[in-house]
């Protein structure tokens, strides 16, 4: 005999349907309906206790654990008001969603909370659950439209919130959806001394340079910071003896304010549009020997994606 799990486990949607509803992967009675306040951990604990009882995703224990141990990684406030959980797990066949609503809103994570999805994925789909943060974020896209999902007077009028929307999973990643923007970048009129403060500053790697109308023309990393300063002649040079107080260093620190970037930046950078299937960014990153894949609008620099998040993303 088919019990409840099993049936309505059968009329979840596959993750390969394409343009799959929002709607589809969770139902009204996924919706824990204005709780009551109380810590992140026991609210984690009765959204996976939830799923547990209906659908069965393996060891509670271990589930709060991975939940909680990703929340730890990477902030779950995806906007103002909402905050999204994710965990992969072995037991787990198909994505599933729980929502819980808080009227007056809580603190949760450290910041004020009136929403917050909790979203299980098999291990064997990678980024399916950020295709899913995609649509929700989409349906949520400000504070005032999360304040009236958590406003909402049952279950069903949450759901029905969604399904009256219409929200779509996108059909796979792109780069928009896994970029983060700009933090630090440098202008093309920018010196070498500029440069080398934001590379301490911010222990970065590498950063873009970008022309006066945002376009990016190109970017400057440590690695070329150290070819600048110790010169191709040095690198056939068998005894460093006379140069064993940095002086080609100190060279490059004499004339670093004198030295402007469009004379050292690369223009070899690994790059996609802003629409590209995200595993393009990873194919960029890898073809170029690189860390970040520059996200563009045209010319116009809107993202970065890092390869340690994208790793996150897709192995985590």
């Amino acid at each position: 005999m088919e019990n409840k799990s099993t049936r309505r486990i059968s009329r979840r949607f596959s993750v390969t349907q394409r343009y799959a509803r929002l709607t589809e992967i969770f139902k009204p009675e996924d919706v824990l309906h204005h709780l009551e306040p109380a810590p992140d951990a026991d609210i984690i604990q009765k959204l996976l206790a939830h799923l547990a009882l209906e659908y069965g995703i393996g060891n509670l224990r271990e589930a709060v654990q991975e939940v909680s141990q990703n929340m730890e990684k990477e902030s779950p406030h995806a906007r103002p008001g909402l905050a999204v959980l994710h965990g992969r797990l072995e037991k787990v066949t198909e994505p599933l969603v729980s929502i819980a609503t808080f009227r007056d809103g809580i603190e949760f994570a450290g910041r004020q909370t009136c929403v917050v999805f909790v979203i299980l994925t098999p291990i064997d789909t990678p980024g399916i659950h950020k295709q899913i943060l995609h649509s929700v974020t989409r349906a949520c896209d400000n504070a005032e439209a999360v304040r009236k999902v958590a406003d909402l007077t049952s279950p069903l009028a949450v759901w029905q919130h969604f399904e009256l929307g219409g929200h779509r999973l996108p059909d796979h990643l792109q780069a928009r959806h896994i970029m983060a923007p700009p933090k630090v970048v440098l202008n093309s009129d920018d010196s070498l001394a500029r440069a080398i403060d934001l590379f301490l500053e911010h222990r970065a790697l590498e950063l873009p340079v970008l022309s006066s109308d945002r376009e990016l023309i190109g970017v400057v990393t440590t690695r070329r910071l150290v070819k600048v300063c110790l010169p191709d002649y040095l690198m056939w040079v068998e005894d460093m003896t006379p140069f064993l107080n940095f002086e080609p260093i100190a060279d490059v620190i004499r004339n670093e304010s004198s030295t402007w970037l469009r004379e050292i930046m690369v223009q070899n950078f690994a790059h996609v549009v802003e629409t590209s299937p995200a595993i393009l960014a990873l194919k960029e990153i890898g073809r170029r020997d690189t860390d970040n894949c520059y996200v563009l609008r045209g010319r116009e620099l809107i993202g970065i994606i890092h390869l340690h998040e994208f790793l996150g993303t897709v192995l985590r």
